[in-house]
């Protein structure tokens, strides 16, 4: 035990004495956040050029309220709140040209609006058919929206609004219906989305709180992606301190001073310790934010607690494989090659994240979430949605990661021991599996 703690000593030392320690430091917030950040600085700096777009209206009673709703919204829909004097645009103006058909000749029009916008004189064009404003919709769309920049759509959404509500009201006057009853009727209701009231141990009621939308969504996301970087930060590492030693022949002398199940074990546990002082470091800061801004009390204490727990099972599954790999290669292309597979198992969480995050409960989430090599991210995550996982799902996943954690360390001491030594050997899964069942 005195060799593993001085060999997780010197790892943990060497690893946080780094420069490249203290650019993960660093980079770390950046990569989970840099997003955002960009996001609101970019805020502001959107393209306000104007955006003129032709229409055709066959229909002759869709033009004059798109060219009305066009002029208000360039006049009042385009700027920033707050006084005259302090007003800011900081959306495009939309600019309306009425394209006419010669001799009602509609052969090729479509065509010459495409070069148009192929010259930059048009963003876009609308042609409306004749026929738009019918109640009966088995023709299809009577209304086609043409450019060259299909991502671009606010100006296409703006069209469908304005369009729409100028073909109800002339379907509701068609049918002598009053429109400001119909306005009334279909007046929109805003839904307040709220939790569950409860009885407190007094037995007093306690009133459903509203949703806080970044507490259901944000917190959640963050926990699992901070997990996963966190681990993903220091596992991979492994397999470089590893795979270099063995190529500068350092391991060999290593091994006449501890066994190789001591010197994988005390890498592990630095990795482990490296990790966890950024954790400790990251959730301080995070501590500290939620409660400047007043919303430590909505986190559960708990969450903590699971979130270390799970850091270290995933540290140690995906850092024992890692070193495995990195003791049974002998050239940074092998270990390369063989990471795929590793690095399939580390994704699994990614790509499953989302349909976890809207329906946690659901068969799929269980069964995804109880999985070990992805249950250290994937049940951090439906921990951290209200209410919860049932209790015996928890204890189910630690128990499962926990065997899956010492199997994964058992068998990478295996491949240690062995491959720590072999030179000049090509791995495979066969040899691998050769190696486990070896004594």
């Amino acid at each position: 035990m005195n060799k593993i703690s001085r060999v997780a000593i010197t790892e943990y030392l060497t690893a946080v004495r780094s420069k490249a320690f203290i650019i993960g430091i660093i980079m770390l917030p950046i990569f989970m956040f840099g997003g955002l950040l960009v996001a609101q600085f970019a805020k502001d700096k959107v393209d306000i050029k104007d955006r003129k777009f032709a229409v055709v209206d066959r229909s002759g009673k869709l033009i004059a309220t798109l060219s009305e709703q066009a002029i208000k919204r360039n006049q009042n829909g385009i700027f920033s709140n707050g006084v005259d004097a302090e007003k800011k645009q900081i959306r495009p103006r939309f600019i309306l040209e009425t394209f006419v058909e010669s001799d009602g000749k509609s052969d090729g029009v479509d065509l010459i609006l495409s070069e148009r916008i192929r010259k930059k004189e048009l963003f876009a064009f609308l042609i409306i058919e004749s026929d738009a404003l019918d109640a009966d919709g088995s023709k299809g769309p009577r209304i086609s929206y043409h450019t060259e920049t299909p991502t671009f759509t606010d100006l296409p959404n703006w069209i469908e609004q304005v369009i729409n509500d100028e073909i109800r009201r002339h379907r509701f006057l068609e049918a002598n219906v009053d429109q400001a009853l119909v306005q009334k009727l279909t007046r929109h209701t805003q839904v307040k989305r709220l939790g569950l009231t409860g009885v407190s141990a007094t037995g007093e009621v306690i009133k459903a709180k509203e949703e806080n939308k970044v507490l259901t969504f944000a917190l959640p996301a963050i926990s699992m992606f901070l997990l996963f970087m966190l681990v993903m930060s220091s596992a991979p590492m492994l397999l470089n301190t590893v795979l270099e030693e063995k190529l500068q022949k350092i391991s060999e002398v290593l091994i006449s001073a501890v066994t190789p199940f001591q010197l994988m074990l005390g890498k592990l546990i630095g990795a482990v310790f490296v990790s966890l002082t950024l954790s400790v470091l990251y959730l301080g800061c995070g501590i500290f934010f939620l409660a400047k801004t007043g919303t430590l009390s909505m986190v559960p204490g708990t969450l903590f607690v699971w979130f270390l727990l799970f850091q270290l099972l995933a540290l140690m599954i995906y850092g024992s494989i890692f070193s495995a790999i990195g003791a049974a290669c002998s050239e940074l292309r092998d270990a390369q090659n063989m990471m795929f597979p590793a690095m399939m198992l580390v994704m699994v969480p990614m790509f499953t994240w989302m349909p976890v995050l809207q329906s946690p409960s659901s068969t799929f989430s269980r069964i995804v979430s109880l999985f070990p090599p992805a249950t250290p991210m994937l049940m951090m995550l439906r921990i951290a949605i209200p209410p919860g996982p049932p209790w015996w799902e928890i204890a189910l996943a630690v128990i499962l990661t926990t065997g899956f954690m010492l199997a994964c360390v058992w068998a990478s001491a295996k491949i240690f021991r062995i491959g720590i030594l072999s030179q000049g050997q090509t791995p495979s899964m066969k040899k691998l599996l050769g190696w486990l069942i070896s004594r």
